[in-house]
C-alpha cells in the first residue's frame, strides 16, 4: 500500500463519532502537536491583568461564534479534545437564518459543560449584524433552555461580534449573563488590507473597505490606546463602559514571527487594542500571544495544541 493510501486510511479513522450527540459525522484535521512554547505578551499592564487560573463554574454552556465565511464546523477542532477527555459534552447546534430566525438541534439536559455551536446561514453579513444575531441566539437559549449564564468563544470577526454584542445588547432583560469570554484572533482595530483579495465578490464592499490595516504601521500608546483608530474600533470605544464588569476575559492572538507582527490576517496591535477597551473594567483580563507551530489566523482555531490548552484551563481549570 502506498504512503498516500496509508495516510488517507488513518485520516478516515478519525472521522466518525465527533458529533454523535448531534447525529452528525464530519471530517476534521488530525490532531497536531506543538513542540515550541508560546510566549505570553503583556504589552500594557492593567490592574486586572491576573493569574492564569479563574475559578470554573459547573455546567455553564460554552457558545462558539465563527468568523466570516465560517460555520459551526469551523470551531469543532478546538473542542473535540475537551469532549474526548470528558471536560465538556456536545450540546446544541444553533442555526441563525438570514432573517434572524433561530433553530436548534440537540439538548442541554444532563450535559455537563455543554458546548453550543452557532452557524450563521449568511456567514458574510459582517460582525455588527452577527452581534444582532447573537442576541437572538441568547434570547432563545434563555427562554427555551433556561440558560442564565454562559461562556463564549469568538474567532476572528466572531470575536469582534462577541465584544460588540456585550457592549450594545447584553444588558437587555431577556439576555443571560456572560461569565467568561475568549477572543481568538480578534480584529478589533482593523484587518490587513491584503486579505481583501480572496473575499472580493463574496463580502460586501461596505465591509471590505474597513479592511485597511497595515502591518507595523499602528502602535499602542502608553495607556494601551492605538494611535490609529479605525472605524470599527470607534464603535467599540463608544460603548466600552457597557461591557459586563463581572466577566473574565482571555484574549489570544497569533504571531507568525515573520516580521509582520501578525497572524497573516490581523495585526497583533489590532488584537491587543482590546485591553484598552475593557482590560481595566472586567473582573479579570489576560492576553496570550501564540507563536507555536501554526499561529496563523486559520491555524489558531484549527486544532492548535497551545490554544486548546489555554482554552481548557481558562474555561474549566483543566
Amino acid at each position: 500500500m502506498s504512503k498516500r493510501l496509508i495516510k488517507l486510511s488513518l485520516t478516515i479513522m478519525l472521522v466518525a463519532g465527533i458529533l454523535l450527540g448531534f447525529g452528525v459525522k464530519l471530517a476534521t484535521n488530525s490532531a497536531k502537536t506543538s513542540s515550541q512554547p508560546s510566549v505570553t505578551r503583556k504589552s500594557h499592564q492593567t490592574k486586572h491583568q491576573t493569574a492564569n487560573t479563574v475559578s470554573a463554574k459547573v455546567n455553564v454552556p460554552t457558545i462558539l461564534i465563527h468568523g466570516v465565511g465560517g460555520s459551526f464546523k469551523s470551531e469543532i477542532p478546538m473542542m473535540k479534545e475537551a469532549v474526548k477527555k470528558g471536560y465538556a459534552q456536545w450540546g446544541l447546534v444553533v442555526h441563525v437564518k438570514a432573517n434572524g430566525e433561530v433553530t436548534t438541534r440537540g439538548t442541554l439536559k444532563n450535559k455537563p459543560n455543554p458546548i453550543i455551536l452557532v452557524r450563521f446561514n449568511n456567514n458574510v453579513a459582517g460582525e455588527v449584524q452577527d452581534a444582532k444575531w447573537i442576541k437572538n441566539v441568547l434570547t432563545t437559549l434563555k427562554t427555551k433552555y433556561d440558560v442564565t449564564e454562559y461562556n463564549m468563544i469568538g474567532h476572528s470577526m466572531g470575536a469582534y461580534a462577541a465584544v460588540y454584542y456585550e457592549e450594545y445588547y447584553s444588558h437587555d432583560s431577556n439576555q443571560p449573563k456572560l461569565d467568561k469570554l475568549v477572543t481568538l484572533a480578534g480584529p478589533f482595530d482593523g484587518i490587513i488590507t491584503a486579505r481583501k483579495i480572496r473575499w472580493i465578490g463574496r463580502v460586501s464592499n461596505s465591509i471590505l473597505k474597513l479592511w485597511d490595516d497595515t502591518p507595523n504601521l499602528n502602535r499602542l500608546t502608553a495607556t494601551g490606546k492605538p494611535r490609529i483608530i479605525h472605524p470599527e474600533y470607534r464603535l467599540l470605544l463608544a460603548k466600552r463602559n457597557e461591557f459586563p464588569s463581572s466577566a473574565h476575559v482571555l484574549n489570544m492572538y497569533g504571531n507568525l514571527k515573520n516580521g509582520t507582527n501578525s497572524d497573516g490576517t490581523v495585526t497583533n496591535i489590532s488584537s491587543e487594542s482590546l485591553a484598552y477597551l475593557i482590560g481595566s473594567r472586567v473582573a479579570s483580563y489576560r492576553e496570550k500571544m501564540i507563536t507555536s507551530y501554526d499561529a496563523s489566523h486559520y491555524g489558531l482555531h484549527n486544532d492548535n495544541t497551545e490554544v486548546r490548552e489555554q482554552l481548557y484551563k481558562f474555561l474549566w481549570n483543566k
